[in-house]
């Protein structure tokens, strides 16, 4: 997997944009192993922005330092993930009530824009940049909101939940309705009916989890994948 490599200041910054991005969009997998030499590699900088960058995603619980060291993105049970999923429906649909109500025209046309973009994405079978739009759509919803605390704490459950969703790309009863939802969302929110928006949301966390519960493993203990890079 290569990542963007970053040209800019301040790199621990930008090291640590590039890799919640890459975590919150799916790109690296459940139990991978990353080094901070492999993942410099990949962005084009040296070590100590990345070291940086991984303490502040270890401190977020976004990966997992185990104790031989190795830092690895977490693997989920099903307990965690129900957790989460459950923590997931509430605030999600908390920022979706609290942004529909002051979407602009230019706000809908955008989230168009992403589904329109979803669509084609799922029928020519890019799921990776299925995931990134998905990802902007929600946080561009959430946007709305107007409140910075809560799509902060939504971030960090993205976070964990982000390298499980490539899991998806082989489930073909969600390609069939990936998309429904979103759309859905876009026509209640162009109504004025935030309710619905609120319900539409989390309707589409739920199917989603629903999916994906079927492939986590009851037991903590998985041997972790190859280091990233």
């Amino acid at each position: 997997m290569k990542l963007q490599q970053l040209v800019q200041e301040p790199l621990h910054e930008q090291a640590y944009a590039a890799l919640r991005e890459a975590l919150r969009t799916g790109r690296f997998k459940p139990g991978q192993a990353m080094t901070i030499r492999g993942l410099g590699k990949d962005l084009g900088i040296s070590a100590t922005p990345v070291r940086e960058a991984l303490q502040r995603l270890i401190a977020s619980q976004a990966l997992q330092l185990q104790p031989n060291r190795t830092i690895i993105v977490p693997v989920l049970t099903r307990r965690r993930f129900q957790e989460i999923t459950k923590v997931r429906v509430r605030l999600e649909g908390l920022a979706a009530l609290e942004a529909a109500p002051r979407l602009t025209s230019r706000d809908i046309a955008e989230l168009e824009a992403l589904s329109s973009a979803m669509t084609a994405d799922i029928r020519e079978r890019r799921f990776n940049d299925y995931l990134a739009n998905n990802e902007r759509f929600h946080f561009r919803l959430y946007d709305a909101s107007k409140m910075e605390f809560l799509r902060e704490l939504i971030d960090l459950a993205w976070l964990q939940i982000g390298p499980w969703l490539n899991a998806l790309a082989s489930e073909g009863r969600f390609h069939a309705i990936a998309n429904t939802v979103h759309d859905e969302i876009i026509a209640l929110a162009s109504a004025g009916d935030a309710n619905g928006v609120c319900e539409a949301v989390q309707r589409d966390i739920l199917e989603a989890a629903r999916l994906l519960m079927r492939l986590l493993d009851d037991e903590e203990n998985v041997r972790p994948l190859a280091a990233a890079g």
